[in-house]
């Protein structure tokens, strides 16, 4: 085994980060199951409330210490030519928010501990966590497991197993995937044509891969783009050289001796590849959790305090569906809440009584980095009404959401992109919802 191998840097890791113990069961007063960039932020924000050594323990499966995710389709799978290639330690969280990189040294520091290994149940009345054999008793526990990715084979493709067929969800999966272009690939195929579709193709393209994007709906980024932006960026990905497919499938990966040669889509066309990503969605990792958590939208349903139907127990991140503030519940699956909702169930669940979560939507895009004319999106608020779009200027576009006569939302895309400056007055624009009129007229009154 390499220096490097997932199976060294655990054993690494959990040298650094856990205690000897043969005991079958555990006590913690803080326990948070899973080792995404949720549980990183809780363990900053029980640092902050000087919570104690020995009272938190984190379950991962994962072997390195949480980070800041959003690194692995971005800077970590950038061409060498890049000047930024993100690698560990240089993504732990919390980086992406100016705080610590609390390496595997910063928990030993801490006094807290990780236990290896995948949740399989936990006991709501005897509040206990069972991993592997061992059993994890807790005052309170966070459920901060994330997705996982969906596969395609659960619709019948076939093939997606195949060697050079990739689902990045965690850091080893980025790295293999490196490893694999490093080798030397010519033609690469990307299945879907969201958010982690396109950021892995416009890395894949600056290798000099011959890079395809193949999706189902009309137009790329179909959650958040209307027609009319996603022309906007398509238009980027192709003069960059990078084809797009729309309205197809991958029917089956096709190869020779168990390594890719090939795609057949559902319209019986044929894309030579040697590499694959695929992008397809994600699906919230709850199943382990028994019944009596209340399930909403997929995940877990939980209050304004991240609590979810059973007293002591909290969820974040991906997994919780929570108040919106624009009414009813929302899931979302992106960093910013992430981060904001584990420090809230920290807060919440040490008592200290914190304001209730009232989450504005905060999703952003920054691709083609390692060229000198990168591609950036900032949106804030709800994109679920009335979008109306305002040409900015030859490189970059805006757009505002409008429901009941109010601003809701708002974007700006282009390259360059949005300045700090600009963000501000973006988030500011979507969190005050002033009266709706022409996009171009609200940017304007706000200095955009």
């Amino acid at each position: 085994q390499g220096s490097n191998s997932p199976m060294l840097r655990m054993s690494r890791f959990l040298a650094c980060c856990t205690e000897d113990s043969s005991a079958m069961l555990r006590r913690f007063e803080y326990v948070i199951v899973g080792g995404g960039t949720s549980a990183g932020y809780a363990c900053r924000e029980f640092v902050a409330q000087n919570v104690g050594v020995d009272k938190v323990a984190v379950v991962t499966a994962e072997p390195v210490a949480p980070y800041e995710r959003p690194a692995l389709t971005k800077a970590y799978i950038h061409p060498p030519t890049a000047k930024v290639r993100a690698r560990l330690p240089g993504f732990h969280t919390c980086v992406g928010t100016g705080g610590d990189r609390q390496t595997p040294d910063w928990y030993a520091e801490k006094g807290i501990i990780f236990i290896s290994g995948k949740a399989s149940s936990i006991d709501l009345e005897k509040k206990l966590v069972s991993v592997g054999e061992e059993q994890l008793q807790y005052d309170k526990l966070i459920l901060a497991t994330g997705c996982r990715a969906v596969k395609l084979g659960s619709f019948g493709v076939k093939g997606d197993d195949m060697e050079n067929v990739f689902y990045l969800r965690e850091e080893q999966d980025a790295a293999k995937l490196v490893s694999s272009l490093e080798k030397g690939k010519t033609k690469a195929l990307v299945a879907g044509g969201g958010y982690l579709g396109l950021e892995c193709a416009a890395a894949l393209v600056g290798w000099g891969v011959e890079t395809t994007v193949v999706f189902p709906e009309t137009h790329v980024m179909s959650r958040l783009f209307n027609p009319q932006l996603a022309k906007w960026m398509e238009e980027q990905f192709t003069s960059r050289g990078v084809k797009l497919i729309s309205g197809d499938v991958v029917r089956e990966f096709q190869g020779s001796e168990g390594k890719l040669t090939g795609a057949q889509l559902k319209s019986d066309k044929h894309i030579p590849c040697d590499i694959a990503v695929v992008g397809a969605g994600a699906v919230p990792n709850v199943d382990f959790c028994p019944s009596e958590l209340r399930r909403e939208q997929g995940g877990l349903l939980v209050d304004a305090m991240m609590q979810t139907s059973q007293p002591d127990v909290y969820a974040v991140g991906d997994i919780a569906t929570f108040p919106s503030r624009y009414g009813g519940f929302q899931r979302c699956e992106n960093v910013d809440h992430a981060r904001k909702s584990a420090a809230q169930a920290v807060k919440a669940a040490m008592g200290l009584k914190p304001e209730p979560y009232s989450y504005l939507p905060y999703l952003y895009t920054r691709i083609f980095e390692y060229t000198d004319s990168p591609i950036v999106f900032n949106f804030f608020g709800d994109q679920s009404e009335n979008c109306q779009v305002a040409g900015r200027s030859e490189k970059s576009i805006g757009a505002i959401w409008q429901r009941e006569g109010k601003v809701v939302g708002a974007l700006i895309m282009g390259s360059p992109g949005p300045n700090a400056e600009d963000q501000a007055k973006l988030r500011q624009l979507a969190d005050s919802a002033p009266a709706a009129s022409e996009a171009a007229e609200v940017f304007a009154q706000v200095g955009l």
